[in-house]
């Protein structure tokens, strides 16, 4: 049996069509029906039945649609992974991590696995943090780190690193040689950007709102477009210190103090398997000295 007689099936299969099949392949019409041709004499069943100038899948072709789909997953999983093989790569790790770890130190540390690491291949899948809890039951990866704790008697979630809460203003919107704005004076000009994180805009704006009961908000789910927002003098808004850092370094936003009462405290949680994979458990290890190192 021909890989290609399953490709062929498969897509004929998604079409009901052998002409749309044929040209969706770079076939002829006619090579299309014998690679069909073939699997039915191989089986000794008919796969389609024609209707009108399309076909569709008789009873025989709907079970061996099934197996066709895993035969060809599996061919393509061979693929990749005598890629990976030649390459190097003798192991890989599942990642699923949140945006705002991703885009904070999660680059270096992979960096430096790797380099410690070579024959490892790394694959990271970036999710909602509220996710990533579910991508770990489904056996979708390996470990992860979120921006919110899970609760689950299948998995360990451990605060991997404590990160203060501070507020961030437009860099351009005041005089240099005098004093900082306060943050009343900031709700004057600017909207309130809410709900970029995960874990603490509930309790925090109930906060804010017994202080100011006419805060102007505006919800925005991604913490790098509040960042860029904020310094295109669009309003300010609260975010974990380690996330604004290369923000604050650049000159694009300010840190502005707020003392009307104490800010809450962001985490990152590295979230494993109770039963963890021997590379992941290396990786955890490596995570916790490296995290502890920037502390």
């Amino acid at each position: 049996m021909d890989i290609e007689w399953l490709k062929t099936f498969s897509v004929a299969a998604e079409e009901r069509n052998f002409h749309r099949a044929a040209e969706r392949l770079h076939l002829a019409q006619t090579t299309v029906t014998q690679h069909v041709q073939k699997l039915e004499a191989l089986w000794g069943v008919t796969l389609f039945d024609r209707v009108g100038r399309g076909v569709h899948l008789s009873r025989a072709g709907l079970r061996f649609l099934d197996h066709t789909q895993r035969m060809l997953n599996d061919y393509v999983d061979s693929l990749e992974d005598m890629a990976r093989w030649r390459q190097g790569h003798e192991q890989t790790l599942r990642l699923c991590v949140s945006s705002v770890v991703a885009t904070t130190w999660l680059p270096q540390l992979i960096a430096q696995f790797a380099r410690r690491q070579p024959a490892v291949e790394l694959a990271v899948q970036v999710l909602d943090s509220d996710r990533i809890l579910a991508a770990l039951l489904n056996q979708e990866a390996d470990l992860g780190f979120s921006r919110v704790g899970a609760v689950h008697p299948l998995v360990r979630c451990e605060t991997l690193q404590s990160d203060p809460v501070v507020l961030i203003a437009p860099r351009d919107e005041f005089d240099f040689e005098g004093p900082l704005p306060t943050f009343p004076e900031l709700l004057e000009r600017y909207p309130l950007f809410t709900h970029h994180h995960p874990e603490y805009w509930d309790g925090l704006l109930v906060q804010l709102r017994a202080e100011f009961p006419a805060l102007r908000t505006i919800a925005v789910n991604q913490g790098l477009v509040v960042q860029q927002w904020v310094a295109e003098r669009l309003g300010v808004s609260f975010f974990p210190q380690s996330t604004v850092r290369k923000a604050l370094l650049r000159g694009v936003v300010e840190r502005i103090p707020f003392s009307l009462f104490v800010l809450p405290t962001a985490h990152t949680y590295l979230v494993v398997p109770r039963e963890p994979i021997a590379l992941a458990a290396e990786f955890v290890d490596y995570a916790r000295a490296f995290v502890g190192e920037r502390v």
